[in-house]
This record gives structure tokens, C-alpha cells and sequence, in this order.
């Protein structure tokens, strides 16, 4: 059996790695074998970047942008690929559309993005957890350090608008993630259902 590839999406603080777990528990409860990744990886482009995200490297948006398709050329290669040929579930936190999302909020065309990813597999299923910026900012703030794209409410408002509008035009399901966590689950679980 071929595995499947679930991607989470959603700006900044929406609830992306609560789900992540939460989902892989409930497919690993039904006998699913689970693999939960994320991007940036903790490769050697991933810490490029993630170093960059902490203010320690300054880089141009299209560097930045270049760095993040080079790194799901080595995810898939390394990690996702293998995992669907064995037939798992694959759920990662942040894929293409992050990199849509976020860099064309940042100012670059989005044509161009979509060529420099043409390399990545193509989601089964995408989730958009939706949430507004503010709110998003304050469960960031409760919980960690904010880095430079999480501290930027103008750019998440941006990020935001842009995974709505790629829903409409793409067919990406979203889930109110302003309601309580049980209540997000248990629509992600009914999306994620009828996908399998």
C-alpha cells in the first residue's frame, strides 16, 4: 500500500504541532504506521535557515526562498519519500504552501515560487488550522520566544490572506483553530477520514 502525505499549514502560533501530534496519535490508534516531520528540517539546510529565522543570518527573501525549496528537495529524498514507499503516513507540519504563504507575503511572485518547488511531491491532503494574527500571536507569546516572520502581525496577516485565498483556488481544506483544541481535532480526524 502506498502511504499517504498530510501536510498542516497555517501562520504562525495556529496550533500546528498540537494537531500534528494529536492526528498521528489517533492514526497510530487505528493502525496506521505514523511518521510526524516538520520544515524547516534540522538538516544541514534547515539550520541554515532556522539560524537565519533567529536573526543570526541575514539573507534576501529570494536566498531565504531558494534555502527553503533546497531543503524539501532533501526532505523528500531523505525522509518523506521513503516513508510513503513503506506505505506510512507522513504528516508534515509546514510544506509548499508555507513557502507560497509566507514568501509571496514577503514580496515574491508567486509563479516563481511555485517553479522553484515544481521538485516537491504533491500533498495528499492539506489542512489550513485558520486563526487571526492576533490571536495566533498571543498563544506565541504564552509559550516561547517569538522569532522574526512569528513577531511581524502585519506579515502573518498577509501569511494569513494568502492560505485563504490558496484554499479557494487550490482546494485546501480549513478548520477554525479559534475553538478549543478537542473541537479542531475532531475536525481535522473528519477530514483526514475521508482522505484515507
Amino acid at each position: 500500500m502506498k502511504g499517504k502525505l498530510l501536510s498542516i499549514e497555517g501562520i504562525d502560533g495556529c496550533g500546528k504541532s498540537t494537531h500534528a501530534r494529536l492526528l498521528a496519535e489517533w492514526l497510530r490508534s487505528r493502525g496506521h504506521e505514523v511518521v510526524v516531520t516538520d520544515e524547516p528540517t534540522n538538516g544541514a539546510v534547515g539550520r541554515i535557515i532556522k539560524h537565519a529565522l533567529r536573526g543570526g543570518l541575514k539573507l534576501p527573501v529570494a536566498a531565504e526562498a531558494l534555502l527553503f525549496a533546497a531543503d524539501r528537495v532533501q526532505h523528500i529524498a531523505e525522509l518523506i519519500r521513503p516513508a510513503l514507499k513503506a506505505g506510512k503516513v507522513v504528516i508534515t507540519e509546514r510544506y509548499v504552501y508555507s513557502s507560497l504563504a509566507y514568501q509571496s507575503a514577503r514580496g515574491l511572485p508567486t509563479a516563481w515560487l511555485e517553479s522553484i518547488n515544481r521538485a516537491a511531491l504533491k500533498p495528499d491532503l492539506t489542512i489550513v488550522i485558520d486563526l487571526p494574527a492576533e490571536d495566533a500571536l498571543q498563544r506565541i507569546k504564552r509559550s516561547r520566544r517569538l522569532d522574526r516572520f512569528e513577531s511581524d502581525l502585519q506579515l502573518q496577516r498577509r501569511v494569513r490572506a494568502n492560505y485563504l485565498r490558496m484554499a479557494k483556488q487550490k482546494g485546501l481544506k480549513v478548520v477554525n483553530g479559534a475553538r478549543p483544541v478537542e473541537e479542531v481535532q475532531a475536525a481535522i480526524r473528519k477530514i483526514v477520514e475521508t482522505a484515507l
